[in-house]
């Protein structure tokens, strides 16, 4: 255990985390706006990033936000070098309530925290990926239209691949079928002697 949380803190020390400025939409705002992580290792497992996606609520009443990963669709606006994340999965949106939608109070905001969870692959090292991040704020009663935010993720992966997560130790079947065998056996030895012991004293009693 003490192997992998070091191996995920060193991976995590080289992650390079670029914000843009923030996005405007009709009433509420999302910072950071476009950005860039540099150095993500393909680790395996889920990792936060430390930087936050945070959602501004410039309304007079409390708003419902809806969080979703995409892959973009017009390859063609991609930046020199750049191809779509081969999977939405691997970037995770997670709010305060664990789940894909973030309640913010009117004139507030709210923070949802980024994590990657890049597989442990050999072919994903040093790769270039753009992902999109958007929030769509949810419409009252009486409300039609629905307005989204849509910020671009870039992320860039690390050159090699981390030390692999550890593995907690696993007891062979039969030495457990043998501690079982053990401790059964001690089990019964001790009930033995105990009953031998009570018997012994019984005869000495009547005898006396």
């Amino acid at each position: 255990m003490g192997a992998k949380v070091l191996a995920l803190t060193l991976a995590l020390i080289l992650i390079s985390y670029t914000p843009t400025l923030a996005q405007e939409g009709p009433g509420f705002s999302v910072s950071p706006g476009d950005f860039t992580v540099r150095d993500a290792p393909p680790y395996g497992e889920p990792y936060r990033l430390e930087r936050k996606l945070v959602i501004f609520n410039g309304d007079n009443i409390k708003r419902i936000f809806i969080l979703t990963v995409e892959v973009p669709e017009n390859l063609e606006n991609l930046p020199p070098g750049y191809t779509a994340i081969p999977d939405n999965r691997w970037i995770l949106l997670i709010s305060p309530g664990g789940g894909q939608t973030i309640e913010v109070d009117e004139n507030s905001y709210g923070e949802v925290e980024i994590w990657l969870n890049i597989p442990y692959w050999e072919n994903l090292t040093s790769q270039k990926w753009e992902a999109w991040i958007s929030v769509r704020r949810q419409a009252e009663i009486g409300e039609t239209l629905e307005p989204v935010i849509t910020c671009k993720a870039w992320i860039e992966t690390s050159a090699e691949l981390p030390p692999p997560p550890s593995k907690p130790r696993e007891l062979p079947i039969a030495l457990i079928l043998a501690m079982a065998v053990v401790v059964v056996g001690v089990s019964l030895g001790i009930w033995a002697w105990s009953r031998g012991r009570k018997v012994v004293k019984r005869r000495g009693i009547l005898g006396g």
